[in-house]
């Protein structure tokens, strides 16, 4: 599945606050600066590989999808931090499985670690649905991002 016209996006936090004039101003709020920022951004191909079986996961940035992990079966994930590309071994999975996908993955990578929790909805012909998923990614010097999302399991023939 590819997400066209989603460009490599970082995901921000942002906040709302009322001028002396009434009006909603929106800011962003700055991420944690030094050597444990957890800056998660879309990932730039989203759509799994010929062949393969696993998941792709989204949130909302600016009301558009964007992709920020894809996980593919029996092998490896993949998410954007901090500006580059990460590349997650899989290091323990739990839960009902579909399309070689467990519901719970600990997911590993140079002292980054992320849980992946979804829950399996609605089939469609080759997948199905993921919902309430959650992903929290932890960095080595403590510092956690905590990120919802929706998405899908399922594999690609063609």
């Amino acid at each position: 599945m590819k997400f066209p016209g989603i460009a490599v996006m970082l995901l921000s936090a942002a906040a709302c606050s009322t001028t002396s004039t009434g009006k909603i101003s929106k800011s962003v709020v700055a991420p944690p600066s030094g050597d444990g920022d957890v800056i998660v951004g879309a990932i730039p191909d989203a759509a799994l590989p010929k062949g393969e079986c696993g998941m792709i996961l989204w949130t909302l940035e600016a009301d558009q999808p964007a992709p920020v992990l894809r996980l593919i079966a029996g092998k490896q994930a993949e998410i954007v931090l901090n500006g580059a590309p990460v590349k997650l071994a899989i290091e323990s999975a739990s839960g009902a499985v579909g399309f070689g996908v467990a519901e719970e993955n600990t997911l590993v990578a140079d002292g980054v670690t992320a849980t992946v929790k979804v829950r399996f909805g609605l089939g469609f012909d080759g997948g199905s649905y993921l919902e309430r998923g959650l992903v929290t990614i932890e960095s080595p010097t403590g510092w956690r991002a905590v990120i919802p999302a929706a998405g899908v399991a399922g594999c690609r023939v063609k």
